[in-house]
């Protein structure tokens, strides 16, 4: 049938992310071959080349998944009555934990993301992603950010006129920003400097009264 074929499709293409993803973690994206992808995922090259023109590509599909499997969590927790204050600071230690543990793959998806709205709408070298994949992946963790701040907001700790999609987009470039600038050792100290961007760009969006986000210090794992 057509729809076991579409799945079997997004099933390889998974597959191949993911594998893509394990081999860049453990030797880096440089360093890694198609030819290294193609032989760990059991295709082609060609077919390796048939689902993602680069390996930027696979990253990103990658990282998109593992950011949409964080906002199902997120919503699930909302739904359930979860404060969002505490959906929040899971989600910020989750992504802090990934940007520590994957630091030296963080440069090639901030860059692809922060430059996408820049990127020159010209043949694209084969090694980065045009701007729409990478705006797909903005649009990605906009979208796991902005039901905590509607759920915020609901709960009177934002502004009734806080534009909460515009507000979203900062505090991701706020992430992606501190990340691409480097110098943390460990997760604590991407957590204090993601707290100092975010009670900046949160101050005038907070309700009176309301206190600002804040992020745990502690260290955690799922």
């Amino acid at each position: 049938m057509k729809v076991d074929r579409l799945e079997q499709e997004q099933a390889r293409r998974d597959r191949i992310a993911r594998v893509a993803f394990e081999l860049f973690a453990r030797g880096g994206l440089e360093a890694t071959s198609a030819q290294d992808i193609a032989r760990a995922a059991f295709v082609s090259r060609t077919n390796l080349y048939r689902y993602f023109p680069s390996k930027v590509h696979m990253l990103l599909a990658h990282f998109e998944k593992a950011v949409a499997e964080s906002r199902d969590d997120a919503l699930e927790r909302l739904h359930a009555g979860a404060n969002p204050q505490q959906v929040w600071d899971k989600v910020t230690l989750r992504m802090a934990d990934l940007g520590v543990r994957y630091r030296h793959l963080v440069g090639a998806v901030g860059q692809a993301v922060l430059g996408a709205a820049h990127a020159p709408h010209t043949a694209q070298d084969s090694s980065t992603a045009p701007p729409g994949d990478a705006l797909r992946t903005a649009l990605t963790l906009g979208a796991l950010v902005e039901p905590v701040l509607l759920a915020m907001q609901h709960r009177g700790n934002l502004r009734p006129e806080a534009n909460v999609g515009m507000l979203s987009v900062l505090l991701v470039d706020a992430c992606l920003l501190a990340l691409l600038h480097g110098g943390h050792r460990d997760q604590r100290e991407v957590q204090r400097d993601w707290q100092d961007r975010f009670s900046l760009l949160m101050h005038g969006a907070l309700a009176p009264g309301a206190l600002p986000a804040a992020v745990p210090v502690h260290a955690e794992r799922d």
